[in-house]
């Protein structure tokens, strides 16, 4: 009995110094240091309207950023362009040779979750700066944007996954793909001119964006309901500040002639504008701070 108690002695020890030192270093861990340090890392790569709250360290190798919020200026008002309550890091993976930085995160995002990992990697080449990120039941209702549009509600789930492959110099300069899937839902309260729309249920949601050197192109965005569709295609022109980027996209609008009595004034303009194949287009102009139609 002896022979094994001096051992265990030895381990509660070893353990109990490991577990003072962890409670020691989460006290004294520099929160304001830490924050300080990633939004200069931030801007340094042109990513000033990046905010965090604080940042905690986690009992495992990891750190929790506490509200993350992307942000642009509309006519003095700050509006959230994303925007997370609390962001997870945890460090995966160190190999000094080919010097890859992995970081596994995870977080809560509009209703949902968002994971993935993040990697940084200098070959002899240009830094670059992988992301691989998944979306679960992100709710766009939640969007501060939504807001914006008065009465507006949308309801409905998405899910989707994010590559993404960026110079650590230029975020203009990258490349990957976005690839969106909703639930159905349905949009309630929109309004055109002053005119409120009946609610409009959809049955499917879907979206397939492209990002490209210096532009993001929106190959398909769809909303389909059973007697109406909306479609979006076209290109952002990215540009620094990000609420500068120019907006070419054109709107594709479908609907039935019994949608189309409900709507009144507004349905009687998308028959005058319908083409052989039954849609109305419309042009979508300006930058992403303030987008505007063009007829």
């Amino acid at each position: 009995m002896r022979t094994w108690r001096h051992p265990l002695i030895v381990v509660g020890y070893i353990f109990y110094a490991v577990a003072l030192f962890a409670v020691f270093a989460y006290l004294k861990f520099p929160s304001q240091e830490a924050r300080a340090m990633m939004l200069t890392l931030l801007n340094r790569h042109g990513l000033e309207q990046v905010r965090i709250a604080t940042v905690q360290p986690l009992a495992s190798v990891g750190i929790a950023l506490r509200d993350v919020r992307y942000v642009h200026d509309v006519n003095g008002q700050v509006l959230d362009l994303l925007r997370a309550p609390e962001l997870r890091l945890y460090l995966r993976t160190l190999v000094p040779f080919t010097n890859p930085l992995r970081l596994r995160f995870e977080g809560d995002l509009y209703g949902g979750a968002v994971s993935g990992t993040i990697k940084w990697q200098h070959n002899g080449q240009d830094a670059m700066m992988a992301i691989q990120a998944h979306l679960r039941d992100i709710r766009p209702g939640v969007h501060p944007a939504i807001a914006r549009l008065g009465n507006a509600v949308v309801e409905g789930k998405l899910m989707g996954n994010l590559s993404l492959r960026v110079p650590n110099s230029v975020w203009q300069e990258g490349e990957g793909q976005l690839m969106l899937q909703g639930d159905g839902g349905r949009l309630t309260g929109l309004e055109i001119a002053g005119m409120p729309l009946p609610p409009l249920a959809y049955e499917q949601l879907s979206g397939d964006v492209v990002w490209q050197t210096h532009s993001v192109v929106v190959r398909d965005f769809l909303i389909r309901g059973r007697d109406w569709q909306f479609d979006i295609q076209g290109k952002l022109n990215l540009a620094e500040p990000l609420p500068a980027s120019l907006l070419d996209l054109t709107l594709r609008v479908q609907t039935s002639d019994a949608l189309e009595q409900q709507l009144g004034l507004v349905g009687t303009a998308l028959k005058q504008r319908r083409d052989r194949r039954g849609f109305s287009s419309f042009k979508i102009g300006g930058t992403l701070a303030q987008p505007h139609f063009v007829l």
